[in-house]
């Protein structure tokens, strides 16, 4: 054991060590600084400090070159993986409904998390790659499972960490959190060491990009966010084992040329499905700016169909039918019906309105928003008024 620890440089050492003292002050500060500044070093301290030892990895293992072959192979056959595993992933939100993604408020909010947590990752992955170059194959299995564990710790959600207050509480950070993080940060190592970097960020960008660029994503609870990052680390290290397995690059190049024809065909048919209707989820775009600033026109709303009216709450936004239109409004009141039935009217209103509308039966109910995608719909608003002109049929908003 003390012979195997004399062969490990002491780069390799200062390099662990100061991504573990990282992540440790990055979990201090985040449980004992105020909002502002907690916020600072999020976006501003922990970028600049990961850029920092990417640099100092880069000058420690400068003249080290690293022999795996087929690299660009490799990463395309992760991101595969990742492409197929998002379709799939996405789709589930017909089943578990679709939420507005937080980290996607607007165009600036995408731009600063994108920098912000994009530099922090890339510059991460690079220290781990060095780090396992200056530690060798020799030294991979036992120095890589250290690696993985100090890595692990800038990829937990300290903002999490920070709000466990009871044992349920760490349960629930264990599962969603934790233990991702480890699964991630081995399989990223194991990259570093069979893959090479062009897989390792292929991996950890392409789950960050699946985090922080859909404007909606599926409502997934903390069990199974959890697993499912589980899951396709597992699915991500099974694919990538196999193919080390092979013996010819033709058969690999074949499989990764059969997962992007799966992914696009899988990906066309459930757009398509999706467009018409098929599912329990439809889009439907916004014709005017009656709910702004909610939505406005030329947005997308996922509408819920075959709603159940009770389940239908004060503040919800529903779809109906009215006039020969169709009309997507809050809903301010519920009453009921004067005859003892027992069924529901709700009285709606555009929150950019003046006045409310006239009472909604149940059912001329379409749907209940769940979700909305700002901007794409502005070519279906476009065709419509150029076929239809200004006189709407649909208001959609």
């Amino acid at each position: 054991m003390w012979h195997r620890l004399a062969t490990v440089r002491a780069s390799v050492w200062l390099l662990v060590a100061l991504t573990g003292a990282l992540g440790v002050f990055s979990l201090i500060a985040m449980r004992y600084l105020p909002a502002v500044q907690a916020s600072t070093l999020t976006y501003i301290a922990t970028p600049i400090a990961g850029a920092v030892i990417a640099v100092l990895a880069f000058a420690l293992s400068t003249g080290l070159t690293d022999r795996v072959q087929h690299k660009g192979d490799k990463a395309v056959l992760v991101g595969s993986v990742l492409a197929i595993w998002f379709v799939g992933y996405f789709a589930t939100g017909i089943f578990v409904t679709f939420m507005r993604n937080a980290l996607v408020s607007n165009p600036q909010a995408i731009a600063v998390n994108i920098a912000a947590f994009g530099v922090a990752a890339a510059a991460l992955e690079y220290a781990r790659h060095r780090t396992m170059l200056l530690a060798g194959r020799r030294n991979a299995l036992w120095v890589g499972v250290l690696v993985a564990c100090v890595f692990a710790l800038a990829q937990i959600n300290i903002s999490h960490i920070a709000a466990a207050r009871s044992f349920v509480d760490v349960i629930k950070l264990f599962v969603s959190d934790i233990a991702p993080a480890i699964t991630s940060s081995a399989l990223l190592t194991y990259l570093a060491v069979a893959c090479g970097l062009p897989a390792q960020l292929t991996y950890r960008l392409g789950t960050l990009a699946i985090t922080i660029l859909p404007p909606i994503i599926p409502k997934y609870d903390w069990y199974l966010s959890g697993v499912s990052s589980i899951l396709l680390t597992v699915i991500v290290y099974l694919v990538i084992d196999r193919s080390q397995r092979s013996r010819h690059e033709q058969h690999r190049r074949h499989h990764t040329k059969r997962a992007y024809d799966g992914m696009w065909t899988i990906a066309m048919i459930g757009l398509a499905l999706f467009m018409t209707g098929a599912f329990a989820y439809k889009p439907s775009a916004i014709m005017s700016d009656s709910m702004d600033p909610t939505f406005t026109r030329g947005s997308v709303v996922i509408i819920k169909k075959d709603t159940n009216p009770m389940d239908i709450n004060v503040g919800d936004i529903i779809q109906y039918g009215a006039r020969g239109l169709i009309i997507t409004h809050r809903v301010i009141t519920i009453d009921h019906t004067p005859d003892g039935s027992g069924k529901r009217i709700f009285i709606t209103k555009g929150d950019n309105n003046p006045s409310q509308d006239p009472p909604v039966a149940q059912n001329q109910v379409l749907g209940i928003v769940r979700a909305q995608i700002p901007y794409i719909g502005y070519p279906t608003v476009w065709l419509h008024e150029m076929t239809v002109g200004n006189a709407s049929k649909q208001v959609n908003g």
